[in-house]
């Protein structure tokens, strides 16, 4: 048997080798490409759910404008002070709701009390106060969101809306059973804005919003900015649908007949993880009749309850179209390469070798920081110019991306900064503000003092009546200033601690007591006093001072009428501090309330009613205080019978290192 000649068998083994890698590459190129494509098609899907997200909430924002002016509107107003309401008001409300695109706008009194609406058949006199957005705008905070409209509240918004939002539901593929054959049920996006007499007390709300059932331009808007109009065989490769529940009320799925698809339905598997768990779903999923790359969100109302869905797909056939068009293309380059290789595989051994040790050495380059790295083209085969053509490519994607991220730092470096002065600002206006109210304050409360104790002469039992009062207001200011100007302190990191031996009975609290008698009697309560006379510890005296005023006040503030309040005060057990409690029977608060007490403008409560005054300062400013000392404060609670605030204090503390400046209360 003749032996084949060498250059034969190196052109047979490198025409095999050719061949192996061809096949390899093939099935790698095809499992990469088809990877890639769905991977980069549902990432589009979930950014563009981004966009429709933003449209919506854009569409809030302007619903909530639009009422934000209606509000103004005097007519309105003076039917909420009391003028009787007229046809002329129904008027005004349908001009604004047709000149501002909105469906319906609404009127309510102080009471809940319909007063006037947009729309026929003009309903008035029913009561709209389970709405949450309404709810929200009748206790003074403007509200918005999206709510579930019965067709009873439909009607009465207006018929029109009713005939709107009925929708027959469509039998759909793979959906969930249901014995339903009709939507009624209105979703909408409300808001709700009080309106204010000059004492900031509410007179009324205004309300209004848009029914999406059938809100087509919405959903289309949405189309046409993430896909413009482009079809695939005769399909919109890109969809946007809002759901009620389960039931497509807005959509540009299109039916076989060229209609929307109205009244059709989710897939089950959607259902279940959207609607049930209230989970982003992004995947696959069969849309109406066909397969759709989507990605589907909850819609959620003011409470969090999930009561429909926005989806956004992408149209499943254009990608498989798309890499059958890469596989093919990929399959050819490696058909034409693989016959080729015999006829150029001496004239490519000498010269591949040089281009790919020049894209090497770049690739080093590119690695090492120097994102300039070019390739020169090389005149060689095919796959190494595309190689360098991707490669110079690549680099300057990477350069120009390097060259965003710190445009895009300097940015955020410059917002940072510019925040920082604001804050900045805002502290030395706070301290200058504090500092200032301060002397005049004093005087005040000097000068009530003087009269109180008949220095100017006698005073009748009214006069006496009002120089309480007027004190008791102004210990409140003091103590409000004060903590201002701690928290002043605080945030600048300057509280100094100024410390000194003190006799806590006589020195702090025995004062206090006598400046809070007056306010406790008020309430008929008794402040017991536990605290042994000969007591004596190391503190700063005004700081301590201003947490025992914030504790008693707030005992006697929120505590039980005619209840007791208990001060007391022991060592520790450790010998190495001293404890100290303000006790108070009263409503107390919830187990694991304790905590949030201290954050700053946290309130206190007592049995529900939030409407006592307080700055929501003083336990976030003696927590400060009790922790600068090296202490800790906490508070405790039997909820319904009593509350105690607890807080220690070393009995020599160090003088911590800080900022200068007097830290007192003022």
């Amino acid at each position: 048997m003749k032996k084949l000649a060498f250059r034969t068998r190196l052109l047979l083994g490198f025409i095999l080798v050719i061949g192996v890698v061809a096949s390899v590459s093939t099935w790698t190129g095809f499992s990469f490409i088809s990877r890639t494509v769905m991977k980069e098609a549902m990432l589009r899907a979930e950014m563009d759910l981004g966009a429709a997200w933003s449209a919506y909430e854009t569409e809030r924002t302007r619903v909530q404008v639009v009422v934000s002016m209606v509000s103004q509107s005097e007519a309105l107003r003076s039917a909420l002070r009391g003028a009787p309401a007229s046809a002329a008001l129904s008027s005004e409300l349908d001009a604004f709701r047709r000149k501002y695109d909105v469906d319906f706008l609404t009127v309510v009194s102080g009471d809940a009390r319909v007063l006037a609406r947009s729309l026929p058949p003009f309903a008035t006199g029913d009561e709209v106060k389970p709405n949450p957005i309404v709810g929200a705008a009748l206790e003074g905070t403007a509200s918005s969101g999206t709510v579930l409209l019965s067709r009873p509240e439909l009607l009465r918004e207006g018929e029109s809306l009713a005939e709107r939002a009925y929708i027959p539901i469509v039998y759909t593929e793979r959906a969930t059973p249901t014995d339903r054959t009709v939507e009624d049920r209105g979703m909408a996006i409300e808001a709700a804005i009080p309106v204010l007499d000059a004492g900031e007390r509410v007179l009324g709300v205004v309300y209004g919003g848009v029914l999406l059932n059938r809100k087509f331009s919405l959903v289309d808007r949405i189309r046409n900015a993430a896909f413009g109009d482009r079809t695939y065989e005769g399909r919109p490769v890109g969809t946007v649908t809002i759901f009620l529940g389960d039931v497509r009320i807005a959509t540009n799925v299109m039916l076989d007949a060229g209609t929307r698809a109205l009244g059709t339905r989710i897939s089950e598997r959607v259902y279940d993880k959207v609607l049930r768990r209230g989970e982003r779903f992004a995947d696959r999923a069969f849309v109406v009749n066909d397969w759709y790359l989507s990605a589907y969100d909850p819609i959620r109302d003011p409470s969090g309850a999930v009561i429909g869905i926005i989806y956004v797909g992408l149209l499943e056939k254009q990608y498989l179209g798309y890499m059958s068009s890469l596989g093919l293309k990929y399959l050819g380059i490696t058909f034409l390469s693989l016959a080729l290789a015999a006829a150029i595989a001496i004239y490519l051994s000498s010269g591949f070798r040089r281009p790919i040790l020049r894209l090497v050495r770049a690739t080093r380059e590119l690695s090492a920081g120097n994102l300039r790295t070019r390739v020169q083209i090389p005149h060689a085969s095919r796959e190494v110019t595309e190689l360098a053509y991707a490669f110079n490519s690549m680099a300057e994607a990477l350069e120009i991306r390097n060259n965003e991220l710190r445009d895009a730092s300097a940015a955020l470096q410059k917002t940072y900064t510019e925040a920082e002065e604001k804050n900045r600002a805002y502290l030395e206006m706070l301290g200058f503000v504090t500092h200032e109210l301060k002397s005049p304050l004093a005087s005040i409360v000097f000068a009530i003092g003087s009269l109180r104790d008949r220095i100017l002469g006698p005073l009748n039992a009214d006069q006496q009546a009002l120089l309480k009062a007027a004190s008791i207001s102004a210990d409140y200011l003091r103590d409000t200033i004060a903590n201002y100007l701690n928290l002043s302190r605080i945030e600048e990191g300057e509280m100094k601690l100024h410390l000194a031996e003190v006799r806590f009975c006589p020195d702090l609290i025995e004062p206090l007591l006598s400046r809070l008698t007056d306010l406790a009697s008020d309430r008929g309560m008794r402040i017991v006093c536990d605290v042994p006379g000969n007591l004596v510890g190391v503190c700063d005296p005004g700081l301590v001072a201003s947490v025992f005023q914030n504790l008693l006040s707030n005992a006697i503030k929120y505590g039980r009428e005619g209840g007791e309040i208990s001060v007391a005060a022991q060592p520790d057990d450790d010998g190495r501090s001293l404890r100290f409690s303000v006790w108070n029977e009263g409503e107390g608060f919830e187990r694991g309330a304790g905590e949030k007490l201290f954050q700053k403008f946290s309130r206190l409560t007592s049995g529900g009613d939030d409407t006592k005054s307080g700055t929501g300062l003083g336990l976030f400013v003696s927590q400060r205080i009790i922790a600068r000392h090296g202490g800790r404060i906490w508070a405790e609670s039997e909820p319904g019978r009593w509350a105690e605030f607890i807080f220690t204090l070393p009995v020599a503390p160090e003088q911590p290192q800080g900022g200068a400046g007097d830290a007192g209360p003022g």
